[in-house]
């Protein structure tokens, strides 16, 4: 086929007007095509880097736009990211590029640490409330209580290592678990060492040193122990003994006392979280005298009533810089004690006016991220897009993004700046507290650097990355959402909670990045 007929069904399918005998011609000229399945991934890219420019959901071209802004490529209307999904699909079957692929994949959640008691982990990303993937984590210090997705919930006493197979799989390494298991998730196993724990619906305790044999004690109901040379023993409630010798040996040595305890751990996490909250709360109030601060909302005292978000920054321009509250609903922040606001509808948003330029800038927010609905999804964006302003924001595929152009709207292909963090966020993550951050130094030429939850991160992509920043500007602006968007339609709001937003006329360091992570952290 001749590349003007190929892409001319290219671009038939990627702009949702492709009949069903189109489809499948093109299906079967990617199949057999090496060459044609390259040409449609190229194509599928270019239709990705204009989607982030700003063309969206809405399949037409930007009307709203003057006719100076556009571009002969903007004005194809090209589908949106569900439609590059089952491109690559049909690029890569069958051929080597899957593994490249996959291996872009973000795991899905199967666990959930439900609360903790003076908990310390090797994974320093991890705290209450994270969703858990497949894979090892390590409890250095207190209690932590672990919630499977399929209904059994695990508590650890530190020191513990536990690996995470599946929503019905665990390996205890070493420390000293207790499974509580509903009747729906029976069948829940632990593997420790060589032997194999079977639920039957039940309560039970293992705990292993690497070294001894392990004990198993059963509190209530009944499990398997199965071992190398044994088929399986059955024990009931009030068994207690060692795994060894290729089976369960009974001892009553093996003691009830001394296994986590789900209550205690649950009530020692209200305490440990009012104690973080206070903490935060502290140091909340001592950073807003930092002569670097240009703007400081630390969310607190909101009411159903309230209409302002108050500036807490003492130096600076105060009242001035206070946030018009529109429509975004008041809701429960990173602590029960502390307030936030939730943005979901098409009219919520904070309403900013932010004068003055920037030679460097920090900018960072505590962001509950429930759902990534749109190609770009708000967290803070200038009116429009003129000279030197930015947008700071998140996109569909969880990326954290900072973008500006010295020549605000005008040929953004050529000259808008694009910078996306590796992606940290999936759908299994939603409901979860972050801390992100963007750290940008004009005044030195260097590029925009990203953190998340504490942690300088690299780049996905982006465009004219090597190209410097000018100083930037703000002006009017939202948080969560977009007042006067650049193209019509372009909807970003933000589906999700921010409970804390600070701007800086200065580069935080690492260090400093870390810090408020660890104070603010729930």
């Amino acid at each position: 086929m001749k590349t003007d007929d190929l892409d001319a069904l290219i671009f038939s399918y990627l702009d949702r007007t492709i009949g069903s005998d189109g489809k499948r011609e093109l299906e079967k000229i990617l199949e057999k095509d090496h060459g044609a399945r390259l040409r449609f991934a190229e194509l599928a890219r270019l239709d990705s880097e204009i989607r982030d420019l700003g063309v969206e959901d809405a399949a037409e071209p930007i009307p709203s736009t003057p006719s100076k802004f556009r571009s002969p490529v903007i004005s194809y209307s090209w589908a949106a990211v569900a439609t590059i999904a089952l491109l690559c699909a049909l690029v890569f079957r069958g051929s080597d590029e899957q593994a490249n692929l996959s291996a872009a994949v973000i795991k899905s959640g199967v666990a959930v640490i439900s609360a903790e008691a003076g908990a310390v982990w090797r994974e320093k990303e991890i705290n209450s409330g994270t969703n858990l993937t497949p894979g090892i984590v390590t409890l250095e210090k207190g209690l932590a209580q672990i919630d499977f997705f399929g209904g059994a919930t695990v508590s650890l006493a530190a020191p513990a290592k536990l690996e995470i197979v599946s929503n019905e799989k665990a390996i205890l390494h070493h420390g000293q678990l207790r499974a509580d298991v509903p009747p729906a998730a029976r069948g829940f196993e632990v593997f420790v060492g060589e032997y194999r724990i079977e639920d039957l619906g039940t309560k039970f305790g293992v705990t292993a040193d690497g070294v001894n044999a392990p004990e198993l004690v059963v509190f209530d109901g009944e499990v398997r122990a199965f071992g190398k040379s044994r088929s399986g023993d059955l024990l009931v409630t009030g068994d207690r003994g060692l795994l060894e010798n290729g089976g369960f040996v009974a001892n009553e040595k093996a003691g009830f006392s001394g296994y986590p305890d789900i209550n205690s751990i649950v009530s020692s996490a209200g305490e440990n979280e009012h104690t973080r909250y206070t903490s935060w709360k502290e140091y909340s109030m001592a950073q807003r005298s930092d002569p670097r601060l240009y703007a400081y909302y630390d969310f607190e005292d909101l009411t159903t009533t309230s209409r302002r978000l108050k500036n807490r920054a003492e130096t600076g321009r105060g009242k001035e810089l206070d946030g018009g509250i529109v429509s975004a609903r008041v809701a429960e922040g990173r602590w029960p004690s502390k307030t936030a606001l939730d943005f979901r509808r098409e009219g919520d948003r904070v309403r900013f006016n932010m004068p003055g330029t920037f030679e460097d800038l920090t900018i960072y927010a505590w962001v509950r991220i429930d759902a990534l609905d749109r190609v770009l999804n708000s967290l803070f964006l200038t009116d429009n897009y003129n000279e030197n302003e930015f947008h700071w924001q998140l996109s569909r595929e969880g990326a954290l993004h900072f973008a500006s152009s010295p020549h605000g709207a005008v040929d953004l292909l050529k000259h808008n700046r694009r910078f996306y963090s590796d992606r940290f966020w999936s759908p299994a993550l939603s409901g979860e507290w972050f801390m992100l951050a963007t750290v940008v130094k004009t005044s030195a030429g260097e590029k925009p650097v990203h953190y998340i939850n504490g942690h300088k991160v690299g780049y996905s992509g982006g465009a004219n990355q090597e190209k410097p920043l000018s100083s930037l500007r703000i002006g009017k602006a939202d948080l969560g959402n977009w007042t006067d968007p650049l193209w019509s339609r372009s909807m970003r709001t933000l589906n999700g909670r921010i409970d804390e937003f600070a701007i800086y006329r200065a580069a935080l360091s690492a260090d400093e990045i870390k810090q408020r992570f660890e104070i603010g952290k729930p």
